[in-house]
C-alpha cells in the first residue's frame, strides 16, 4: 500500500535525524574530526546532509501515487489561513539566530581565529515563545501544516508523521536538558507547557 511507504519513509528519515543529533553520534564525530574542527563545522556538515536527505525524502514521496483529500474554500480557507500565519508570527516570536542554526556563525568565526562561543542550546532561555510552550520551533511548524487548507492523502499522512515525530522528540530532548540544567530546567517545565499551550490544572 502507498501508505505504508509514505510512513516507511518518514520513519527512515527519523530514524536517520534522531541518530545524527543523539549525543552519542556528537561524541564519536567529535573524536573523529577533533574539537576545534568539530566547533567549526560540523554544524554546517549536518545542515548540509539533512537537507540533502530531506529531499531526497521529498522527491520520493512526489513520486509515489497520491490523491485529493480535501479542500477547503472560503471562508473556512481564510480562517484556516489566519491560524497558519498565527504560526509563522509564533516562529518569528522565537528568538532562534539562522546561522548559528546552519553553522555559518560557527565556521566565520573559527576563520577569524576566534573562540567557540556557547550556542542557544548551552543556556537556558524561557522568555518570549519559550515562556509559552517549551518547543515553540516544533509547536509553530505544526501549526503552519496542520491547517494548510489543502491536503492529499499522502500530505496529510505526512504532516500526521511529523507532528508526532516533533512531539515524541520532545521527550528525548528534553532529557537531554534535564542532564545539562538540572534543577532550573525542571523548574521550567513546571512553569511552561510541553507542546501546546495550555496550563495545566495545578
Amino acid at each position: 500500500m502507498d501508505e505504508l511507504r509514505v510512513i516507511a519513509a518518514w520513519t527512515a528519515f527519523a530514524v536517520f535525524h534522531s541518530l545524527t543529533v543523539s549525543e552519542g553520534y556528537e561524541r564519536l564525530v567529535r573524536r573523529w574530526m577533533g574539537s576545534r574542527a568539530f566547533d567549526a563545522y560540523h554544524r554546517l556538515l549536518f545542515t548540509a546532509y539533512s537537507v540533502c536527505a530531506f529531499l531526497v525524502l521529498v522527491f520520493y514521496l512526489r513520486s509515489l501515487p497520491d490523491s485529493p483529500l480535501y479542500r477547503l474554500e472560503s471562508p473556512v480557507r481564510l480562517l484556516f489561513h489566519a491560524v497558519q500565519l498565527c504560526g509563522v508570527a509564533f516562529l518569528f516570536w522565537t528568538p532562534w539566530d539562522i546561522r548559528e542554526f546552519v553553522g555559518i556563525r560557527q565556521w566565520k568565526r573559527h576563520r577569524r581565529g576566534e573562540p567557540a562561543e556557547p550556542g542557544r542550546n548551552d543556556r537556558l532561555f524561557a522568555h518570549k515563545a519559550y515562556g509559552v510552550v517549551r518547543h515553540p520551533l516544533y509547536f509553530g511548524i505544526s501549526v503552519v501544516l496542520a491547517f494548510h487548507p489543502v491536503q492529499s492523502r499522502n500530505t496529510f499522512l505526512s504532516t500526521v508523521l511529523v507532528v508526532l515525530y516533533f512531539y515524541v522528540g520532545t521527550f528525548f530532548e528534553e532529557h537531554r536538558m534535564v542532564r545539562k540544567f538540572g534543577e532550573e530546567y525542571r523548574k521550567y517545565q513546571e512553569r511552561v507547557p510541553r507542546f501546546l499551550p495550555l496550563r495545566r490544572p495545578r
